[in-house]
This record gives structure tokens, sequence and C-alpha cells, in this order.
């Protein structure tokens, strides 16, 4: 019996100790974190080194992108530092994105790898052609190394814009924005879908909300969202817009809504929210009816306010202005979705194939007709349960 277990003994110690043999060492791999599209124009990109083909690589037509890859230094990291530059930025012009990998790939000795990419960013241009969108999208989803959970965003202007941007406290672009959207201190102005959920909507129906990064001085904002229509860029919400589309698509944590009372600006600062919606038929129209229950406390008042904020009847004075405003604020971007851009950007069909399948069945062909003529109803619930410190 002890030869049979010592035989299994050794067995197992050869399959465990064996050695990686095809082990590559950290510092030569490109740990890309950002990928950046934007759309090849000649005249515009002609004289930017970073973006020039090699000698002897000619550009065809079918040249269409210029692809953009971000990538920290590891030779910037630790004591013993030899680089002072914290990240490296790589880029081609393509046909495609996949191609952008092969041919950089002649540049370096270095391996890529996308399985820490944080965040891809599309030029406007790229979002506003329908084709583009198509494919590249195409390539995400399929793409065996990115996460379905990674950031992708619409850039208002290019990609490019964003990534030459160097942020003091974070100047590596992938990290900068996924820590952003990452936070909970951004009051739903910006919008948190990530690929997985943009992708849901998209093969439903082509319309999405896109996140939105915009370029600024120095630095990198990101809010609002990208409306795509039939996978094409048809406009913008803006970030107070932004916080109202959140609400109808139950994904807002926290939100700062502004009233006037009592000639003051008064915040109420969102702890707590909650959206349900059903859809019915009345008569032969549909109807949309969306109730919306939100607690929170008031962040400031103001001094010598003729109405004390600890009395019940200026408590209940503030709930019905915010159950107002709010209605009013959402009541308005639901209309800039339905009555000016006509797309049901905000998954309502889907709901309505998921929850009233029977309906849908009936609907379905006709939804983008419809959806522009449906009756909504707007119900809110504001309740002040906090009012802070007084004295």
């Amino acid at each position: 019996m002890k030869t049979p277990c010592k035989l299994i003994i050794v067995l197992c110690m050869a399959i465990l100790l064996t050695g990686c043999w095809d082990l590559i060492e950290l510092d030569q791999y490109f740990f890309i974190s950002t990928i950046g599209i934007d759309t090849y124009n000649p005249e515009e990109n002609a004289a930017d080194e970073v973006e020039r083909e090699v000698e002897g690589n000619e550009i065809s037509k079918e040249n269409r992108f210029v692809v953009t890859y971000v990538a920290p230094d590891l030779r910037a990291i630790g004591k013993n530092a030899t680089s002072d530059k914290p990240r490296i930025v790589m880029a081609s012009i393509s046909s495609n994105p996949y191609e952008t990998t092969k041919e950089l790939a002649t540049r370096t000795t270095r391996n890529f790898t996308f399985r820490h990419t944080k965040v891809v960013l599309l030029g406007e241009e790229i979002a506003k052609n329908r084709e583009y969108m198509k494919e590249i999208l195409d390539n995400l989803g399929r793409h065996d190394q990115l996460s379905r959970k990674l950031n992708v965003l619409v850039v208002k202007g290019t990609a490019k814009e964003v990534i030459n941007i160097e942020d003091p406290f974070e100047p590596e672009t992938g990290y900068l924005i996924n820590q952003i959207i990452g936070k909970k201190q951004g009051s739903s102005r910006y919008n948190d879908m990530v690929l997985e959920e943009i992708l849901t909507e998209l093969y439903f129906s082509g319309n999405a909300l896109f996140p939105r990064a915009i370029p600024g001085k120095g630095e990198v904002k990101v809010g609002g969202s990208g409306i795509v229509k039939d996978f094409k860029l048809v406009g913008w919400l803006e970030d107070a817009e932004n916080i109202s589309a959140m609400f109808l698509m139950n994904r807002v944590s926290t939100a700062v809504i502004n009233i006037v009372h009592e000639n003051a600006i008064v915040p109420y600062v969102i702890t707590n929210s909650h959206t349900k919606n059903h859809v019915t038929m009345d008569g032969d129209k549909i109807k949309y009816t969306v109730n919306i229950t939100t607690e929170g406390y008031i962040q400031q008042y103001k001094l010598g306010a003729k109405e004390k904020i600890t009395d019940q009847k200026t408590i209940m004075n503030i709930e019905n202005e915010l159950e107002d405003t709010l209605s009013k604020q959402i009541r308005a971007t639901f209309n800039k979705l339905q009555k000016e851009f006509k797309v049901d950007a905000l998954g309502l069909g889907r709901n309505i194939s998921k929850y009233n399948p029977k309906l849908w069945d009936d609907i379905k062909d006709d939804w983008e007709d419809i959806f522009p003529d449906i009756e909504f109803e707007i119900n809110v619930d504001a309740r002040l349960r906090r009012i802070g410190m007084t004295k």
C-alpha cells in the first residue's frame, strides 16, 4: 500500500511544482487602461506625430479610425523608478480597432493585455456615425479580454482631447474616469451605465443613454449623457437632465435638488430613492405612470428666516415644493426624449416586454411611432427626514 501512495505523491508534486514555461514578466506588458477611438481625418491628423504611420506604411481609404491606447508606465513605479512619466500613450490609424493592436505590436517588444481596461472613449464624430458605432460596439461585445463592466463614454469633442489631459492627482485617464464614476458624490449628474447595460439596451432597440465625458482646461468632467437613437448620437442630456433620467430608470443613489423657499435657495440632499413605474392602456392610448419616493435632508436654509425650519408647517411646505420641482424637472426631461428626439432611451419598451409581454406583442412593431404619443404621469413623494443642526 505504501508504494502506490508514494507514487501518487510524486505525481502530484510533478504537477504542482511545474514551472510556467510561458511566463512573461510584468514589465513586458502594456496594461491598457484606456482606449480612445476617433475618426481619422487626413488634414487634422497629418501633423500629429503620435498618430503618424511608420515610413512605408501607406494610408488607404479603408483607414477610418485613430485608436489610442493608454497604459501606466511600470518603470515609473517604486523606489528605483527609471522613468518620470506616469503613463505611455500609443496611437495608430487603422480600419478597425482590432487591427490597431496588431499594427502597434510591430512597434514594441511588449505584449498588450486588456484585462485591466477601465474606460473606452468614443469621439463625438464616431458616435454620430451609425455604421461606425455598430462595428465598434460589436467589437467591444465580442472582445475576450474586455470586462463587461467597463465604462464606455461618448466624448463631447474627441477622445484624444480627453486623453491629452493629465490630471495632477490621477494622470492615468482610465483610472481617473473610473474613479469619478465609482464614487458616490456626483449627485447622479453623471450616468453610471457600464458596457453590459448599454449593450442590453442596444441589442433590444438600438437606443441608449451613454455616459458623457467633456474635456476642459486641464481637467476632465464626467457629466450628463449622450442620447443614442438607432445606434447614432442625436443629442445630449445635460447634468440636471441626467438626474431626471436616472430617477426614471431607478438609478439614483444620491442627488441634490434645489428649491427656492422664502427667497432662499434650499438644497435637498437625497439619501434614498425608489422608483416604481407601470404601463397601462387608457382606452386606446398607452399611459406611463411613474411613482417616486425620496428621503433626504436639508443642507442649508438661512439665518433669521421668518419661517423656522423646525416648524412642522415649514417642513410640509418644503416637501410640497420639492415634489413640485422634482415633478417638473422629470417631466421636462421625459418630454425632451419623447417629443424632441422621439426616442425611448430609458428602456421603457424593454420593461413592457418583460412585465407585460402580451401588450408588447401588440405594440412592438409600432413602438417607435407609439412612444412619442404615450401619456406620461409623474407622482413624487418627497420626505424631509433631517434638517441639520440649527443651533
